[in-house]
């Protein structure tokens, strides 16, 4: 393994553990910051969850993973009170919520400073994002889920994501980022959804807890 490799993983791995300390940490924080949280900055994200829900997520199978990904700033809505949870997710907008997702700053190298473009040069930095995955060109085109789920494989472990299809949906199955119902054929035929992007991601963080206990 390089040594820039070496270091990438080190970044990933106290990403991952980042994850686990702000989980641990998240109750006693906001009972200590509730009387501040309507006036510092960087809360409103998770004000405007409690006090605007979406008004099309009611009912709707993902309506509390959502609203939890929104309150801890993984994921945003529109400005018209929608999150639109079955509309396609992008691969740019995938890019920034899985850096949101697993705490990784944006990059100070991306070449136009976009904020989709910081992001994409931090995952391809720690070797979450391949070089022949997808380059800031394509990050207006559809996520295939085939997409989502070698990124989130890759987030748990950079060397150790399968390149053929079928065995992503087994270490995905048994990861616990899919629930097995699904056809493996499918993934690289269909795109992901605001909602299912959501939801791997929420398993991904629970993945990572599992892998610290």
């Amino acid at each position: 393994m390089s040594l820039r490799r070496q270091r990438n993983k080190f970044k990933l791995m106290f990403a991952a553990a980042s994850i686990v300390i702000l989980k641990r940490t998240a109750y006693v924080l906001a009972l200590v910051s509730l009387p501040f949280s309507l006036f510092a900055p960087g809360h409103s994200t998770a004000v405007a969850a409690e006090d605007a829900p979406f008004h099309d997520l009611e009912g709707h199978w993902a309506e509390e993973p959502v609203k939890e990904a929104v309150a801890e700033g993984i994921v945003s809505g529109y400005a018209d009170g929608t999150f639109r949870p079955d509309q396609t997710v992008s691969r740019g907008e995938f890019v920034v919520m899985l850096s949101h997702g697993l705490h990784i700053p944006p990059s100070a190298d991306a070449e136009d400073g976009s904020e989709r473009d910081a992001y994409l040069k931090s995952l391809l930095d720690v070797g979450i994002v391949g070089g022949g995955d997808f380059s800031a060109d394509a990050l207006d085109q559809e996520l295939q889920r085939s997409e989502m789920i070698r990124l989130a494989l890759r987030s748990l472990d950079p060397e150790g994501a399968a390149d053929d299809a079928d065995k992503q949906w087994e270490q995905a199955v048994s990861a616990g980022l899919l629930d097995g119902e699904q056809d493996a054929r499918s993934l690289s035929q269909q795109t992901a959804t605001r909602a299912e992007a959501v939801v791997v991601l929420q398993r991904l963080q629970h993945a990572f807890h599992l892998k610290e206990q």
